[in-house]
């Protein structure tokens, strides 16, 4: 049989037993309900959408264009607190629905599905989970190549700020350039689900503060450390994307504090600066790159309105709406700030990004004897290439010659290829180029394994 009709192979296997394991329970953990539907927003209406067909909704008589009004007796007012509540749901849960229709309400009744597991060609993933100190119980999944027990060297993987399950599923550049490291870094790929997300139990995304998620990465990552029989602990390597490249260097930190030996960090997507810097670099390519730019002779006084909110809200920890308070320029810079909500900031709590603010990363890429690879997309809706550039100049000085700094022309922060940098901050045309990044880090672990 050759190596493609394995895979494929393999892969229809691991698909056979994720849903034979479909199980309600799996790896010490209930698993998260497949609801076989989406919730839209329409003129201040949730509306059903993307409904499959012979789901347990489905079947039930749900209905794309329904109208949601409530789910198990509790009203819901937008479609973020939709999905939180429907992420809430566990396989073997009951599941009222209320909606409505034309001809008026009605109540949708089913019993909640196991969520398939992911089936990752050419690799199988173990499913086990974690309680960190604080009462969390945290979904593990350790993936490698199939049919091979050998124990593997770990590529620990930190994530990105929004929230939602990092199982494998087709199409997500982001998850495409996970599987493509499972499956051929020659390295067990271990990710840790946060205490909101997947089959995870703990605080919601909304609750969940960062100084509580690095010190359940830094928890969960140990305890598999020390206790998996599928992981080599003698030589650890971590990668950090997107918000996950500030959490990566302080993971690894912690964990070679405690003993472990790092023999590499990657990451993709963030820089070393200030988490005060890093805001206003979200601010100043909002204000120069969004397609109704604030004319160029302005944005001088935005940015040093902007940076004075930041370091109200960010440094000294007020509240967005008590900075707003202060006078009528702080006011309006509350109103347009990028991803500001009325009780989050990008999905998270204020008290998350004040926390971050807090935080010396580019001490702790200072502190982290091992191999370095820094990769900066161009066209970075974002983050900018200063900050990148900066963890591997400041290694280089310290240990030369063990940071490497690579930067990918016309790539956007999601691994899109973009006609321009206008294009790609509006995510215009954008075509997937997440394989560039993947050869990138493939060749470097092969470097440094």
């Amino acid at each position: 049989m050759n190596q493609r009709l394995m895979q494929l192979a393999v892969a229809a296997l691991a698909a056979v037993l994720s849903h034979a394991q479909g199980a309600d329970e799996v790896g010490g953990l209930k698993r998260q309900a497949q609801t076989g539907f989406g919730v839209r927003e329409a003129d201040g209406v949730l509306v059903i959408d993307r409904l499959e067909t012979g789901s347990a909704a489905a079947r039930a008589g749900l209905a794309d264009g329904d109208a949601l009004v409530s789910l198990n007796g509790a009203a819901l007012a937008d479609g973020d607190q939709a999905e939180a509540a429907m992420g809430r749901l566990r396989a073997g849960d009951a599941v009222r629905l209320e909606v409505a229709r034309d001809e008026g309400t009605r109540t949708v009744e089913f019993v909640a599905e196991a969520k398939p597991l992911e089936a990752i060609p050419g690799v199988v993933s173990h499913y086990g989970a974690v309680t960190t100190p604080d009462g969390a119980r945290l979904r593990t999944i350790i993936t490698a190549p199939a049919g091979d027990d050998a124990r593997r060297y770990p590529l620990l993987f930190t994530q990105w700020v929004s929230c939602g399950s990092i199982e494998y599923r087709p199409g997500s550049n982001s998850r495409e350039l996970l599987a493509a490291l499972a499956r051929e870094s020659r390295l067990a790929l271990v990710r840790v689900e946060r205490s909101s997300d997947g089959d995870s139990l703990g605080p919601d995304c909304d609750q969940l503060d960062y100084d509580t998620e690095v010190n359940h990465y830094v928890f969960a990552f140990a305890q598999l450390l020390n206790q998996s029989d599928r992981l080599d602990p003698s030589r650890v390597f971590v990668y950090g994307s997107s918000l996950g490249s500030t959490t990566a260097p302080l993971v690894a930190k912690a964990l070679q504090d405690a003993g472990a030996d790092i023999a590499g960090v990657m990451v993709q997507g963030g820089g070393a600066v200030t988490y005060l810097e890093r805001m206003l670099t979200f601010d100043r390519h909002y204000l120069e790159r969004r397609p109704e730019a604030v004319r160029p002779e302005a944005i001088h006084e935005e940015i040093v309105a902007r940076a004075r909110f930041h370091f109200e809200y960010l440094i000294a920890r007020r509240h967005p709406d008590q900075v707003a308070n202060d006078d009528p320029r702080m006011a309006a810079v509350r109103a347009d700030v990028l991803g500001l909500g009325a009780n989050d900031h990008y999905g998270r709590p204020f008290a998350w990004h004040q926390q971050a603010a807090s935080r010396n990363f580019l001490a702790a890429w200072a502190a982290i004897d091992a191999p370095v690879l820094v990769i900066f997309n161009e066209f970075d809706q974002f983050e900018g290439r200063h900050g990148h550039r900066l963890i591997a100049d400041t290694v280089n000085r310290l240990r030369p010659g063990t940071a490497r700094y690579v930067e990918r022309p016309r790539i956007g922060h999601s691994d899109n290829e973009y006609a321009s940098i206008e294009a790609a901050y509006t995510r215009a045309g954008g075509t997937p180029a997440w394989q560039g990044a993947a050869e990138i880090m493939l060749a470097w672990l092969a470097e440094n394994r």
